[in-house]
């Protein structure tokens, strides 16, 4: 019978109890190894939304929505299109007040009683990041492909969610943050600093966007509903409130490009 030696019971002991301790009392060796890479990201988030497949079928989207501004209350019907136009008409007491275009080369507004103008290059980036953003025409995983750029920044807690943050940086430089809830795949915020209008006032402030009431349309899911606020004050400065997406409307020859009915 081998015989019984005291020292070497306690360093055995002792090599198990620093196993244990590495398992339990230091998370982080643990936690890294179990960090997403931005490939898995995104197709986590692509599936959430129904699927690269789903996504791609989408060559036109038509939202009806509603904005409410702290002075002010419209409706607003949003056209985008592939490869990259928009146009948003903007009605008050059902009469249309203002319009804005991005034709994949030039934007122009049109107010009531006017001639159509050519947009600031402000008002002219903005609307193309509009189209360029995932959740309406594009998914996250086409966003590289059209020649931005997308990083996994790292994480962030925000209100008790552990959030992966992307930063999309634009072909122009320009960048915004995505925020994406570990729970739900889901981009559910976006910060970034700007102008809420810039036309109106061109002052850029820092901005929340808050995504919420994820709906599914047809095999896709979409938010409902948007909150822009002032990080800095905590000021919202605009709700956006969707009553209906359509997908693949029918798009008239020549309507991101001038002045036509929708």
């Amino acid at each position: 019978m081998a015989s019984f030696s005291p020292m070497a019971f306690v360093g055995r002991a002792l090599s198990s109890l620093i196993v244990v301790v590495s398992i339990f009392l230091l998370p982080n060796s643990a936690s890294v190894a179990q960090e997403l890479t931005l490939d898995q990201l995104i197709d986590r988030n692509v599936q959430a939304l129904g699927g690269r497949a789903a996504i791609e079928t989408v060559q036109s989207i038509k939202l009806a929505l509603h904005i409410a501004d702290p002075d002010f209350e419209v409706d607003a019907m949003y056209y985008a299109a592939r490869p990259g136009r928009m146009r948003i008409d903007i009605t008050a007491r059902g009469k249309r007040v203002y319009v804005e275009a991005f034709n994949g080369s030039r934007a122009w507004q049109w107010k009531e009683k006017g001639e159509p103008v050519e947009e600031s290059k402000t008002a002219t980036g903005a609307l193309r990041h509009g189209i360029e953003l995932p959740g309406k025409l594009f998914g996250l995983h086409e966003v590289q492909g059209r020649g931005n750029q997308l990083a996994l920044v790292g994480r962030e807690s925000v209100d008790d969610i552990d959030y992966y943050v992307l930063r999309l940086t634009f072909s122009d430089g320009m960048n915004t943050t995505l925020y994406l809830d570990p729970k739900t795949w889901l981009i559910t915020r976006r910060r970034d600093v700007r102008p809420l209008h810039p036309d109106l006032d061109p002052t850029p402030t820092t901005i929340e966007t808050k995504m919420t009431d994820f709906r599914k349309v047809d095999n896709l899911v979409f938010s409902f509903a948007s909150t822009d606020t002032d990080l800095k004050t905590g000021k919202v400065l605009e709700k956006v409130t969707v009553r209906e997406i359509t997908l693949n409307p029918p798009v008239p020859e020549g309507f991101f490009d001038t002045i036509t009915e929708h």
